[in-house]
């Protein structure tokens, strides 16, 4: 008879035989009996045993196969408590259970579950971490990927910068991620996430290029800016970068933007779009020599429409 899943009478045997430290064939037996159909129930059996039980640890050690977690982990129903429990009983040196869990679930739950508690270990397994960043599968370089980058400090003798080729996108961005925290390796990283076709790392570089960018990013910045192909809102943020440099390259390509449309007239203003207004205040703000860009400043305080003028700090009523 069952009931619940589980043989009627095999989580008691097993409490009996925790409380006399006193196993057989049969207990085992009750025990994969439980972890099969109940692991919540077998956690909260070895929660409550005394701490120095010798039999309470070898029934964890017994009931932990990843299948029985598996299948409490994708439970969305499954005991809070219990499937806390469950995770904190594994220590760094179980971690590789977890880890190939995370790496070959479905669910979303599931994966969201194990990576915090691979998260507090992380700083316990950084050279697990950097044995399976060499997996064949994407997803498991990815999740591992994110995982280094839960360190305070990334693995000795590791580099992130060896995945910055990969071609899965996801994975680059976690690499490229991981680079922009080390300064030798930052600017290569910024040049990489800009020229990426992936439009997630290409707005990662662009948020990294509006705090700092160095000269060799410059070109690439330039030609997302008068790509108009490219999503607006990259534009734009290229376009902050591109006025907070200084450098005179820049000056070309903010021009570009603001005559964008205006057909051969030199000092003629674009179409008003937010990216056209974005680089007409990148000039007016510009922090060096704008050459022929002072024409279109000029032509842009004459104008009538208050966003141009306000795109320069005008009184956009006046």
């Amino acid at each position: 008879m069952t009931v619940g899943g589980h043989s009627v009478g095999s989580d008691r045997l097993v409490m009996t035989a925790i409380e006399l430290g006193h196993a057989s064939e049969s207990v085992w037996a009750a025990v994969d009996d439980v972890a099969e159909t109940d692991l919540s129930l077998l956690v909260r059996i070895i929660r409550h045993s005394p701490a120095d039980s010798w039999l309470a640890k070898d029934v964890w050690q017994r009931a932990i196969q990843p299948e029985n977690i598996r299948r409490l982990l994708d439970d969305e129903s499954a005991d809070a408590e219990a499937v806390q429990a469950l995770l904190a009983g594994f220590g760094a040196d179980e971690a590789d259970i977890l880890l190939e869990l995370l790496c070959e679930s479905e669910s979303l739950t599931t994966r969201k579950r194990l990576f915090s508690r691979l998260v507090e270990l992380a700083p316990k397994i950084g050279q697990k971490l950097v044995r399976m960043s060499r997996d064949k599968r994407w997803f498991a370089r990815r999740n591992v990927l994110a995982l280094i980058g839960e360190l305070d400090e990334l693995p000795r003798k590791w580099s992130p910068g060896a995945f910055a080729e990969d071609p899965h996108p996801a994975v680059r961005r976690e690499a490229f991620k991981l680079m922009l925290r080390k300064p030798e390796l930052r600017d290569r990283a910024l040049c990489g996430l800009l020229a990426d076709d992936d439009r997630r790392a290409r707005s990662l570089g662009l948020a990294a290029a509006t705090e700092s960018c160095p000269p060799e990013a410059i070109s690439t910045l330039s030609h997302i800016v008068v790509d108009e192909s490219i999503a607006n809102e990259q534009r734009v943020m290229g376009v902050r970068a591109l006025g907070r440099s200084g450098d005179a390259e820049a000056v070309g390509a903010l021009i570009e933007v603001v005559r964008s449309g205006a057909g051969l007239a030199p000092n003629r203003l674009g179409p008003k779009t937010p990216v056209m207004l974005a680089a007409l205040q990148a000039l007016a703000t510009f922090p060096g020599d704008i050459g022929a860009g002072k024409k279109l400043i000029m032509k842009a305080a004459r104008s009538n429409d208050p966003d141009v003028r306000a795109a320069l700090g005008k009184d956009g009523g006046a």
